[in-house]
């Protein structure tokens, strides 16, 4: 059987009417719009130009550009793509790519004339729109792809059957699609098996990425990062969290100092031995661990973050914990990722039986450069005292005028440790970690400098602690025999109501004027409400990974790879498909009027003279007494009855209809046909 022509599908050559090419540019506007705030600034000016251009060409009725104009825009288009690939090492990448297939969606839109194309353009911008969760998925951005959708398939439904619009409700039939789609896609939804990594990867711009703590800190590195907004990730404890102010998230431990910047140590981040815990954690019993679980935003980095300490985290394959407690993945985080973890709470106890510090790491932790001989000459005063004196001193340093919290310090002149202690005296955390963990080294205490993030903001409406940006904060951990690795916080003594507070309360509004203490309740209230929507379909949708799915097959008595849960939910589906056919709606009572008329015309087409379908009444009655002159009259007679009956004035008086209903009958009795 051979397959169907074009014409057989689309019809003739039909052009598209000037209502249909504004209707496509709406629909190809529509599915732009959302990926303008994730693609580059060049692209998206390119859409606007494209886009503008062919709706003046539609407002003002003009013929569209030739082919040579199209050629050449498409070249110059190609051109500027090749440019932007060449800024990012040659890699086109996911940015460029959909910015290449929307820009020739339009030129494509561009040549459309017939309802082929046009029914081309619309199948072209189903797959644009399905780009679009290639960079994010907010629940926002499905409700509007479902409106998209419903768009895409209305105009496919008009440009296909064009009479429809007069015939059929657009609205009607693709609400019943949709009612029909939505409990297949349920019930693959839950039951098809979740893969912990997607089946491909596109290659990300770097220019494009998200990047939050870097394994780098130099003076300003971490003050930059604190003036953003942007969300770092979520929390939520399976019972009450702890207080904001003991919330230091851990993210990685940086060992290496060159006199600029401070560096982490790649030989520390290899993996701890199996079964030999960090000695800040060999003290932990049951009651000092806290259970929660984080929703990290991507970050295109490698490090995964944890309350201090994080003894565990249970997540995809490909992470492993650091001999130094850090969280690792073999994998670059250019995902929203969800996982849960557990801590020792912070401040309980110290590990008491903590063994002595090895050889290679006490080397590494008071290795210092050459330079810095105020410093030195500061830490060589303490070397006397006791280890925890010593962190007495320098903390009291701190604690003293003329040192001061601020995010826009003086730029430091080499030796940058010494302009900084004995010089400028202003700085934030990273200024007063790296000082302090040099003091400590010089001292004969070994240390080291710890990134990641203090604090956060709790979600009055979902109860979660939301952590940005802004949050970002350096600390020190020094070494103490018999108690391991402890947290000293010098940015505390310095500026307490930081750590207490939060950053807006530690620094002049001139310098960090934070919007979200500004807003009014009811504002915050609407935030908070949003954020825990958002939290939700993190957590429930997109977080539906394959741990949550085997607990519901647990839940259900089902194994997570029992075929029977499959086979089951096929059987759902097959049964609602079937629903429509089993249930027939109970078929109106027919009128009697017209069962009776249909009676005179099965007998009149069973003796020769059947009735044309387009044929009336009276017409027929006339060409069938005419083929009938013995029963012409009764013919004409009840034939102008079911006229009367059905279309005369009286005809809904229910006594004149029962009287003529009544004439009706007595005709059609006295009416005998003859071959």
């Amino acid at each position: 059987m051979s397959a169907p022509s074009e014409t057989a599908v689309f019809g003739p050559a039909r052009a598209l009417t000037h209502r249909e090419h504004g209707w496509l540019i709406a629909q190809l506007a529509v599915v732009l719009a959302p990926l303008l705030r994730a693609l580059p600034l060049v692209t998206c000016a390119v859409f606007g130009v494209l886009l503008v251009w062919r709706t003046l060409l539609w407002v003002r009725r003009a013929p569209l550009p030739g082919k040579w104009v199209l050629g050449l825009t498409g070249v110059a288009t190609l051109l500027v793509t090749l440019a932007l690939a060449m800024r990012t090492g040659g890699n086109i990448g996911r940015d460029l790519s959909v910015a290449l297939l929307g820009a020739f969606l339009v030129l494509k839109l561009m040549e459309s004339h017939t309802v082929r194309n046009g029914v081309l353009v619309t199948q072209l911008c189903c797959f644009l729109l399905l780009s679009q969760v290639l960079f994010d998925q907010p629940p926002w951005l499905a409700a509007s792809m479902l409106a998209t959708v419903a768009l895409l398939l209305r105009n496919w439904l008009v440009l296909l059957h064009p009479q429809a619009r007069t015939r059929v409700s657009p609205a009607r039939v693709l609400t019943r699609l949709v009612l029909m789609g939505l409990p297949c896609a349920a019930v693959l939804f839950f039951l098809f098996p979740r893969l912990d990594h997607p089946l491909w990867r596109l290659p990300q711009a770097a220019d494009t990425a998200t990047s939050g703590l870097s394994d780098r800190m130099a003076p300003g590195s971490v003050g930059q990062l604190i003036l953003s907004d942007d969300l770092a990730f979520r929390a939520d404890f399976a019972g009450a969290p702890p207080p904001l102010d003991t919330l230091y998230w851990r993210g990685l431990v940086l060992w290496r100092f060159d006199g600029q910047a401070w560096t982490a140590a790649s030989m520390r981040q290899r993996p701890a031995p199996e079964g030999v815990p960090d000695s800040a954690d060999a003290a932990g019993s049951a009651a000092d661990m806290v259970d929660y679980n984080i929703t990290l935003e991507p970050t295109r980095q490698r490090w995964l973050f944890a309350l201090d300490r994080g003894v565990s985290i249970d997540a995809r394959d490909g992470i492993r914990r650091s001999i130094d407690g850090e969280f690792v993945s073999t994998q670059v985080l250019d995902q929203r990722m969800r996982y849960h973890a557990r801590s020792r709470l912070p401040g309980r106890r110290g590990a008491d039986d903590a063994g002595p510090l090895d050889p290679l790491t006490r080397q590494l932790a008071l290795a210092l450069p050459p330079g810095n001989p105020q410093a030195r000459a500061l830490a060589a005063q303490w070397a006397g005292l006791p280890p925890a004196e010593r962190i007495s001193a320098a903390l009291k340093l701190f604690g003293r005028a003329p040192f001061a919290y601020t995010l826009e310090p003086e730029p430091l002149q080499d030796p940058q440790i010494d302009d900084f202690l004995f010089r400028t005296h202003r700085g934030f955390c990273e200024h007063y970690a790296g000082s302090f963990v040099f003091l400590m080294r010089a001292a004969g205490v070994p240390a080291r400098v710890v990134v990641g993030y203090l604090g956060g903001e709790v979600n009055a409406v979902s109860g979660d602690i939301i952590v940005r940006q802004s949050d970002a904060h350096a600390w020190a951990e020094v070494w103490l025999d018999g108690r391991g690795w402890v947290r000293v916080d010098p940015t505390a003594a310095v500026a307490p109501q930081r750590v207490e507070r939060g950053l807006a309360a530690a620094v002049p509004a001139s310098e960090f004027r934070s919007r979200r203490a500004e807003e009014p309740a009811w504002l915050r209230n609407v935030r908070w409400g949003l954020d825990g929507l958002i939290s939700g379909w993190n957590r429930w949708v997109l977080g539906y990974d394959r741990s949550r799915q085997a607990r519901l097959f647990a839940w259900l008595g089902l194994d997570a790879a029992d075929p029977r849960a499959v086979l089951w939910g096929v059987s759902g589906l097959v049964l609602l498909a079937a629903l429509p056919l089993l249930w027939q709606p109970r078929k109106p009572k027919p009128d009697p009027v017209q069962a009776q008329w249909q009676r005179l015309c099965d007998r009149l087409a069973r003796h020769g003279c059947p009735r044309a379908p387009a044929e009336g009444p009276m017409a027929y009655a006339e060409r069938a007494a005419a083929h009938f002159p013995h029963a012409a009259q009764a013919i004409r007679e009840a034939a102008a009855g079911y006229v009367a009956l059905r279309y005369g004035r009286n005809a809904g008086d229910a006594q004149a209809r029962a009287r003529q209903f009544a004439q009706w009958r007595q005709v059609l009795a006295q009416l005998h046909l003859r071959g």
